[in-house]
């Protein structure tokens, strides 16, 4: 008599196991930040260099202090731009920069599709700075920490859309960014002046293409959220193993780049690589008063998993003080996508200023036409589908601390327009808050100043 075989039971994954193991880390991360972020502010807050950058070395009366927005445009910092900001500071020896930017706060999405979450928005840089025989070398890194302090899916935002979460596509939600932002070495050669070339080594970086990304421009003042336009406009801005070519000559810059046309996977915490099999160029001129404007277009090979196909956009922009050394900057943006024969628009104002030095107001006005079935069912369509009109309109504030600039609190409130066949799913008027706090600072050595 024979006995039967031991019956093996399939193995099933553990979700809730997962999901604690996901939080624990989380939180370990969270203790790490609070117990090496918090000292390092504390430290800098006292610090000379810090305290020359925020004029106090010198205490200055509020009434004479001058008002600036903050801005960190890469393409200004490492002179990939015709008249080079940092070209008449002597830099003998290395110089270093470093800067960041930590919010933490309270996010609430309305509607029958609204979210809410705490999470924190976060982006470290780290620069540094050398004279090479006609021109500068520049290494660059930049780091985020969001793929720990912003829960899974991602940060809650009404009609948000773009890349995936378990292999689906991420819908009323904001991906986080990825630990590695950039990585990148820049080469600049000063012809004159007012004329330069540059080449720059990326795998990780932004290619030519579209205006600033949006936390890095003075318009969006201190504004947490990513635009709803964002893969129309400046999505590219981490993009892997890019190289660019440029130069600049009085108020004309001319850039291309080649890169990987694949947006970040969902493993955020690595660098994807990949073959460079797209490309990009952008010409940016400077006008009188401030003002500038670019026009940039791109063909991206694949960029979205779910989605494949080549993608072409097209952006303009027209910005008014984007070296935020004042205290109101303006933004418009165009973007455009096309693929599978189909095409799809975004436009984008936005706006900030600096009251005084303790009052910060701000505001966006978006429309962008998206996938009406793609928003309604959070699903890939399987054939391009009719487009649906979303309107958003922002309005925000932000109050700088008295004890040290880098230090304050903010929030906004977003209104909606919701096209009629999307009033099932979102509401037929949905409001969202945000609420937080904001730790940002800057300090060079070295020699080096920045403003």
């Amino acid at each position: 008599m024979h006995e039967s075989p031991p019956t093996i039971e399939p193995q099933v994954p553990d979700v809730r196991a997962d999901a604690l193991r996901r939080e624990a880390a989380r939180w370990c991360v969270w203790v790490v930040v609070a117990g090496t972020v918090l000292p390092l502010l504390a430290g800098m807050a006292s610090s000379p260099a810090l305290a020359q950058h925020e004029h106090k070395a010198h205490p200055i009366p509020p009434e004479q202090q001058e008002l600036t927005l903050f801005q960190s445009d890469m393409r200004r910092m490492t002179g990939m731009v015709s008249v080079d900001p940092m070209g008449a500071m002597p830099m003998p020896g290395w110089q270093w920069m470093t800067m960041g930017v930590v919010r933490v706060g309270y996010n609430r999405q309305g509607g029958d599709r609204g979210d809410e979450d705490f999470e924190s928005t976060n982006w470290f840089m780290g620069m540094a700075h050398h004279e090479l025989g006609p021109g500068r070398l520049t290494l660059m890194m930049m780091n985020s920490l969001e793929p720990a302090t912003i829960p899974d899916p991602g940060s809650p935002e009404l009609f948000q859309t773009g890349e995936t979460f378990d292999g689906e596509p991420l819908v009323d939600y904001q991906h986080p960014h990825d630990f590695f932002m950039n990585l990148s070495v820049t080469y600049r050669a000063s012809l004159s002046p007012n004329a330069g070339v540059w080449v720059q080594l990326a795998p990780v970086g932004e290619p030519a293409l579209g205006p600033v990304a949006f936390m890095h421009r003075p318009s969006s003042g201190d504004n947490p959220t990513a635009p709803l336009g964002h893969h129309w406009q400046d999505s590219s801005h981490i993009s892997y193993n890019v190289v660019t070519l440029g130069g600049g000559w009085n108020r004309v810059t001319l850039d291309g780049s080649g890169f990987h046309g694949a947006e970040p996977d969902e493993e955020r915490w690595n660098i994807d690589g990949g073959k460079i099999d797209s490309y990009s160029g952008r010409a940016t001129v400077e006008l009188p008063r401030r003002w500038s404007a670019q026009a940039s277009y791109g063909h991206l090979h694949d960029p979205e998993p779910t989605e494949p196909g080549d993608l072409e956009r097209t952006t303009a922009s027209l910005c008014y003080n984007a070296a935020g050394d004042g205290p109101a900057a303006f933004e418009l943006v165009w973007g455009r996508n096309e693929e599978a024969g189909e095409a799809s628009n975004s436009f984008l104002a936005e706006y900030a200023h600096q009251l005084a030095r303790a009052h910060q107001v701000y505001t966006r006005f978006e429309w962008v036409e998206k996938d009406e079935q793609l928003l309604a069912t959070r699903e890939e369509p399987e054939e391009p589908g009719p487009q649906a009109d979303v309107t958003a309109l922002t309005l925000g504030y932000f109050h700088t601390g008295r004890i040290w600039g880098g230090l304050g609190i903010g929030g906004d409130v977003t209104f909606y327009l919701v096209p009629s066949s999307l009033e099932p799913e979102y509401g037929n008027s949905p409001v969202s808050i945000h609420v937080f706090a904001r730790a940002r600072w800057m300090e060079a050595t070295g020699g080096m100043h920045h403003h």
